[in-house]
């Protein structure tokens, strides 16, 4: 029996079929069982024997929604929006939790995604239980406009702090086309002439660069009034940070993007003194690994063939496919 289990375990590995994933989801779903009413923590650190819980919910890596489509069973991955949206309900739900620990770590990313989890950390605040940001090596762009929902934002000595603008971009691959005699044929109609916007086979005309401008302006506004708001800041003393320039902490501290520099104690103990507590342990949201996760981490390896045809897919759809995002861009940074 454990042979053939095996054997089929195997076919599903190498098919990297839709019916293969649909299975994996299944043995997800039998692994998980029932929901729980009430989420479940697991102690960080703290004073264990206390029953008040700071909850720990951390940002990481660049911030996009959506789950990237499964082409090989190793592919899967945990949609970043969704897994927030869990650590927001533990923190509302359970009585026990009088306040939370964001660290963020991250340069931004999509435009949508940071406003999404910006509004759904924004609940943890309605319900009476302050928040405190910390940033760790980065909180730039989309980074800081998440961090924007705390009741305060710290950061280490050594982050880097600010990027609050937006950015969108396309190559012009035209005369290298012409070079190696590639010749790119968009088939549109006549009435859709802005069809093939920010194509890299042709020139943007002026019209196109001003509704994508205007596109670009409009949500550059919502994020100086998202840091307006946060900072308790007038309008033109942030307009003046935020042109794209970046911070290191005694820079932003200064400038009123900080309220405070320090170390996950030094935030912890404002959490706890923000919620009126004593003492208080440090928990964070409890996750039962299914099937799916389990073959998550084996692709976090990101080993092999496969790990390698990941990232070249990856590169290939992230410079192919125009984006508007709240990110800082650093050079050779994926």
């Amino acid at each position: 029996m454990k042979r053939s289990f095996s054997v089929f375990l195997i076919v599903l590995l190498m098919s990297g079929t839709a019916s293969a994933q649909g299975l994996f989801n299944l043995f997800g779903t039998m692994a998980g069982g029932g929901k729980d009413k009430k989420p479940k923590v697991t102690y960080v650190e703290g004073d264990e024997t206390a029953t008040a819980e700071v909850l720990l919910i951390t940002v990481k890596g660049v911030i996009r929604d959506g789950e990237e489509e499964e082409k090989m069973p190793f592919e899967i991955k945990q949609n970043m929006v969704e897994k927030l949206k869990k650590d927001v309900m533990a923190a509302v739900e359970r009585d026990e939790v009088k306040a939370v620990l964001l660290e963020i770590d991250s340069p931004g990313g999509e435009v949508t995604a940071a406003d999404v989890i910006h509004h759904h950390l924004s609940k943890i605040r309605n319900a009476k239980k302050p928040v405190v940001a910390l940033i760790g090596m980065m909180g730039a762009s989309g980074g800081y406009y998440v961090a924007c929902a705390a009741d305060q934002i710290w950061a280490h000595p050594t982050s880097i702090v600010g990027s609050i603008g937006v950015i969108m971009q396309a190559a012009n691959l035209e005369k290298l086309a012409q070079m190696i005699g590639y010749r790119h044929i968009p088939l549109k109609s006549d009435r859709t002439p802005k069809k093939d916007i920010l194509s890299p086979f042709r020139e943007m005309t002026e019209e196109e660069r001003a509704m994508l401008l205007s596109l670009v302006d409009s949500l550059y506004d919502r994020f100086l009034d998202i840091v307006c708001a946060a900072r308790k800041k007038p309008r033109e003393e942030i307009a003046k940070l935020a042109d794209g320039s970046i911070f290191t902490a005694p820079q932003a501290l200064k400038n009123g993007l900080l309220d405070g520099i320090g170390y996950r104690d030094e935030a912890y103990a404002k959490a706890m003194e923000l919620a009126g507590l004593k003492t208080a342990k440090l928990v964070k949201r409890k996750t039962k690994k299914s099937f799916p996760e389990l073959l998550a981490e084996l692709a976090d390896a990101g080993s092999g063939v496969p790990g390698l045809l990941m990232r070249l897919r990856t590169m290939v759809e992230a410079d192919s496919t125009p984006t508007m995002e709240y990110r800082l861009k650093l050079p050779g940074a994926n």
